[in-house]
């Protein structure tokens, strides 16, 4: 547990993590300039070399080796989950960080609504940073394309209904937090919250495998999530991933 260990953390943070110790570290020590509230952090390494060890223990927080274990980032934060004790719940990936204070605002307003609370983020590769606002997100933006990364939101693990879907090949992340909005609602909190590193963003053969099937993973997710009013923000949105539906293949009956 990281600061404070005698007292209960206010807020549990889930690190999946996987051969970025440079990176872990730059996370880890994000987060207690994030907030003043004592919290833990949860280290789910997934390396089967346990290269993230050393970086927790650094920094004391709790470690776990995934070794032999399901792979991937949907079953090591499933696994944090299980593990948090906190009230609170956010997920924060190996190579972004927690703008100063960018927690500390979302808690508050978490501690308020006790909805799924979310803020801006920034965003940066090689070339440029830039802060992206999401003031204008609605529950419709959300049913069509997903755009609150991991790190921007904040929810109540009391609230959690379900786990990530780990046979989900892309946007377990979407799947998951759509399923809770629906559950709390939503609130938005001005400012970046936390800063998503883009510098290893690659195109990959692997990469450009794994984006042909986007597709599949959004019809999952529009037939998990019915809502025939966006059935044409729906189909263009799958246009733009090369794939044409038939007219009124999206009007599913159980409108939400």
């Amino acid at each position: 547990m990281s600061t404070a260990t005698a007292l209960m953390p206010t807020i549990s943070i889930v690190v999946p993590t996987y051969r970025r110790p440079e990176k872990l570290a730059r996370a880890l020590d994000s987060i207690a300039q994030a907030l003043s509230q004592p919290y833990e952090a949860i280290v789910i390494d997934d390396c089967p070399d346990g290269s993230a060890f050393a970086v927790a223990r650094q920094f004391q927080v709790q470690y776990v080796h995934k070794a032999g274990r399901d792979r991937g980032q949907s079953a090591s934060r499933n696994i944090g989950m299980a593990l948090a004790q906190g009230r609170w719940l956010c997920f924060l990936d190996d190579d972004d960080f927690f703008m100063p204070q960018g927690l500390e605002r979302l808690l508050a307003a978490a501690q308020t609504s006790g909805k799924v609370v979310f803020g801006d983020y920034q965003a940066f590769n090689a070339a440029a940073r830039a802060e992206v606002p999401l003031a204008g997100i609605t529950l419709d933006t959300l049913l069509v394309c997903n755009q609150i990364p991991m790190g921007a939101f904040v929810m109540e693990r009391g609230a959690v209904a379900r786990q990530f879907d780990t046979r989900m090949r892309s946007h377990e992340d979407w799947d998951f937090l759509l399923s809770h909005i629906l559950r709390s609602g939503m609130q938005y909190v001005p400012g970046a919250v936390v800063v998503i590193d883009k510098t290893e963003n690659q195109t990959t053969s692997t990469e450009a495998r794994r984006r042909k099937l986007f597709w599949l993973d959004f019809l999952s997710i529009y037939a998990r999530f019915p809502a025939s009013h966006l059935s044409t923000a729906r189909g263009h949105m799958l246009a733009s991933l090369g794939i044409q539906m038939p007219d009124g293949l999206l009007q599913f009956n159980d409108d939400i």
